[in-house]
């Protein structure tokens, strides 16, 4: 037996043992340290469940509707549309594999070989030509943060492995598909190539796949909108590649490579092109009642009680309205001056284009930018484009000068170039004879409007274009500007509380300001229909009451001193005739003797939220309220007493069709009987309480029904239909600032408000509801309810009412040969 004696063993037998030692130390060290790095790493991944399901968890585009379908909005952070890989073509998936991953199938998540040939090819072109990221790392880059770091890249491979560990290879080429962003908003292949070829997958040509591919490695660099000629190059590389990787032969190459690039024209802009006022309080309200996160990346479908003829109709009446008083208030110069001939050249060049040929016939209604060339007394030669027309005096008689210190309007210009001189640039459209909606139901009305129908500013009826001048034989025009005073109109159904139409203003590009919601302006003497309604509620005061129509008496010191329309004197009047026709003087001693402090709790009971300051200035509407709370209120009279709340959102589902809120009435008629069953059971479990007595809510309805009939608001008689309501005016420095009609049928509520945003000018000296408002309410309700039956007003008569026929002036009994009056009275 050999006996080895350690102490013998040299000093490289115990290098060696240190060596090993050291070694087995460190290689313990270092398995025990990766051990815990990986585990860090590990548990900072995302979870895997989360890529396994991206499907359901992707981010969704979330669409508004319109009651008819019609989509109102898309919200998104990114617009994307999923497609399951078996409705994916196959080109388009052998264009991806070609030229982003060709040993997609064969690799484990990380390719070696294609890393170590991508670097090669890098450092020999000397700039990054080839990435050597699989697509199961660009999949797992999508759920890591964007930074450029080797911890991050750590990351990303161990990620990649636990896909390729938990995934099948055609999942994750699915998730990879539809993840992957592609330029201009456009995230998938789906929603590329709705993009840029208006297609759906199937419909995709080899070309446009592989453009579509191509656009993977920089959808900025390489997008066919910003860079055509870039694009087409780079999908001559990717059907190379597919020819290299024996996805195509070279024939089908050559072939694709040869077909013209064909992008579909980009879509409108449906959020302003339907109801932008709308879609915005929508959006609004849908990030208040889910948040924010969800409604752009919850792909929710937001059903709401929008209706786009309605819309149409209200847009219409305000740019109707807001010219005929723009106009009557004076020309406030041209859009610009153009001395230089150059800068004329380079204009009628850019509208040429935009115009094109047809400029006095396409679209007669569309005002266009127009060059003035010669003016002289009586007319002026102006160049629409490519087109030569002429503007007469009396198509621009309006045009006096603007001046913000006058409240006077409809003053007449009697020469030409007393308005406009050569050089001008100008708002202009074919000159039109016409007859307004009401002009045609209306004989008084039409001969109204005969002098503003010489400058062409209504509209909503039938339309004729001016002759040609036959002295020139041009077509003629009218001068146009852009409004600067303000409207809005805000219609519900009354019955279910639905807002069928919100038009916050003339322009949402002018102005995102939603004057239906947002704005709080003076409600003037419409805010009399609501303590007259509580005059009624007691038992102090009847329709037959007497009121005094007596000067007002200022208390020392004080400095307002009302009077009624006309400065007119009765000395006694019904508290039907004192509402009726919106006398201020006894309206004023009526509110006096309820008490502010009554007056501004029953308004808190009707729904207004905004301060009303208890003084006798709130008499008149001087305390601002909010259009939308002023419909309700009159809403609840209408309804019989009965709160309603308004309702702009129908039905939510989210993209897994679940319902997230469902606030449909039972009368929808989109409903099912088995969903209007069930929309009855919990309208009867939460059914609407009643806020006022429904008799009084008879009496007021019933007063502001004759202030059409019989009272200021006659005008809104026209319509056809029965009518109620009430209309205001507002001052501000004895400046008319606001004024008003809020008016309702049997099946709708309508306010309707035209002011001046900034107070810079009195509407007019001589203007108040009853020629701006109530004329834009009629116009709007006309076609509202044209072919459609109505119900008389009011709608229900309670019991516990009885009615007396008096005379109108006193209250006594009839009198032959004057006027008289029925009176409703509480039992």
């Amino acid at each position: 037996m050999w006996v080895v004696n350690p102490a013998r063993a040299g000093l490289f037998g115990w290098l060696v043992r240190y060596y090993v030692f050291a070694a087995a130390c460190i290689t313990v060290v270092l398995g025990y340290v990766g051990v815990r790095v990986y585990r860090a790493y590990d548990a900072a991944l995302p979870d895997i469940a989360d890529v396994e399901q991206y499907d359901a968890l992707a981010p969704g585009v979330t669409r508004i509707y319109a009651v008819d379908g019609s989509v109102l909005a898309e919200l998104a952070r990114e617009h994307r549309a999923y497609a399951p890989i078996d409705e994916i073509p196959d080109r388009l998936i052998q264009a991806f594999l070609s030229v982003e991953d060709r040993r997609f199938f064969t690799h484990a998540g990380l390719d070696w070989r294609g890393l170590a040939r991508a670097t090669l090819a890098n450092l020999r072109s000397g700039t990054v030509i080839q990435g050597g990221s699989t697509i199961t790392q660009q999949v797992a880059k999508g759920f890591l943060s964007d930074e450029r770091t080797l911890d991050r890249k750590l990351r990303e491979a161990l990620l990649s492995l636990r896909i390729e560990g938990r995934l099948g290879k055609w999942r994750i080429l699915e998730i990879y598909l539809n993840k992957i962003f592609l330029g201009h908003g456009a995230y998938g292949v789906a929603a590329a190539a709705s993009r840029y070829f208006g297609k759906e997958l199937h419909e995709l040509t080899l070309a446009e796949a592989a453009l579509i591919a191509g656009l993977a490695r920089a959808p900025s660099r390489y997008s066919p909108l910003a860079s055509p000629e870039r694009a087409l190059k780079r999908r001559s590389v990717v059907l190379q590649d597919m020819v290299e990787a024996g996805a195509i032969t070279p024939a089908e190459r050559d072939a694709a490579d040869d077909e013209p690039l064909k992008l579909a024209a980009q879509p409108p802009d449906v959020f302003r092109l339907r109801a932008p006022y709308y879609a915005e309080h929508v959006r609004r309200e849908a990030g208040i009642r889910f948040g924010e996160a969800a409604v752009l990346q919850d792909g929710l479908q937001i059903e709401t009680a929008a209706n786009i003829e309605m819309g149409a109709q209200a847009h219409a009446a305000i740019d109707s309205a807001l010219r005929r008083i723009d106009r009557r208030q004076g020309w406030r110069g041209p859009v610009a001056h153009l001395s230089d001939e150059t800068a004329r050249a380079t204009l009628l060049e850019r509208t040429g284009a935009e115009y094109g040929d047809d400029a006095m016939t396409a679209d007669p209604q569309r005002w266009r930018l127009a060059l003035v060339t010669e003016v002289n007394a009586k007319q002026a030669r102006v160049r629409v484009g490519k087109v030569e027309a002429l503007l007469p005096l009396k198509k621009m008689a309006w045009a006096s000068r603007y001046d913000r210190n006058t409240g006077v309007n409809d003053v007449k210009i009697t020469r030409v170039d007393e308005a406009i001189e050569a050089g001008d640039v100008v708002w202009v459209r074919p000159a039109q004879k016409r007859r307004s909606v009401i002009a045609e139901i209306d004989d008084e009305a039409a001969a109204a409007e005969s002098a503003a129908n010489e400058s062409g500013d209504m509209s909503g009826g039938t339309v004729a274009l001016e002759p040609v001048d036959e002295a020139t034989g041009l077509p003629q025009v009218e001068l146009g500007q852009l409004p600067r005073v303000e409207a809005a109109i805000y219609t519900m159904a009354h019955d279910t509380g639905e807002v069928e139409a919100m038009e916050g203003g003339l322009d949402y590009d002018r102005s995102q300001f939603n004057r239906t919601t947002q704005a709080c302006r003076q409600p003037g003497s419409v805010f009399k229909a609501i303590y007259y309604a509580l005059a009624l509620d007691g038992g102090q005061y009847t329709m037959g009451s007497v009121l005094e129509d007596k000067p007002y008496v200022p208390e020392p010191g004080e400095l307002w001193n009302p009077q009624n329309i006309g400065q007119t004197l009765d000395g006694k009047v019904l508290l039907r005739t004192a509402l009726i026709k919106s006398l201020n003087l006894p309206s004023i001693r009526l509110f006096v003797s309820l008490g502010a402090d009554k007056v501004v709790t029953w308004a808190r009971r009707l729904g207004f939220t905004t301060e009303l300051i208890a003084d006798r200035a709130l008499s008149l509407g001087a305390s601002c309220v909010h259009t939308d709370e002023l419909s309700r209120a009159f809403s609840i009279f209408v309804r019989g007493g009965s709160w309603v709340d308004p309702i702009y959102i129908r039905r939510v589902i989210d993209k897994r069709g679940q319902t997230l809120l469902d606030q449909r009435h039972p009368l929808d008629a989109g409903l099912d009987v088995a969903g209007r069953l069930d929309r009855m059971a919990a309208l009867g479990v939460h059914g609407p309480r009643q806020v006022v007595d429904d008799r009084t809510a008879f009496l007021i309805t019933r007063l502001m029904r004759e202030v059409v009939t019989a009272g200021i608001g006659g005008r809104a008689s026209q319509i056809g239909v029965p009518a109620g309501g009430k209309s205001g005016t507002a001052s501000k420095n004895a400046y008319t600032t606001d004024t008003w009609f809020v008016g309702f049928t049997s099946r709708h509520m309508t306010a309707a408000w035209m002011g001046d945003d900034t107070y810079e000018r009195s509407l007019g000296d001589e203007d108040a509801s009853y020629t701006t408002a109530t004329p834009m309410w009629t116009q709007f309700m006309a076609g509202v309810v044209a072919g459609i039956p109505h119900e008389n007003l009011p709608l229900h008569r309670p019991p516990g009412i009885s009615s007396r026929n008096v005379d109108a002036r006193n209250g006594e009994e009839p009198s032959a040969g004057m006027p008289s009056a029925t009176l409703y009275f509480k039992d």
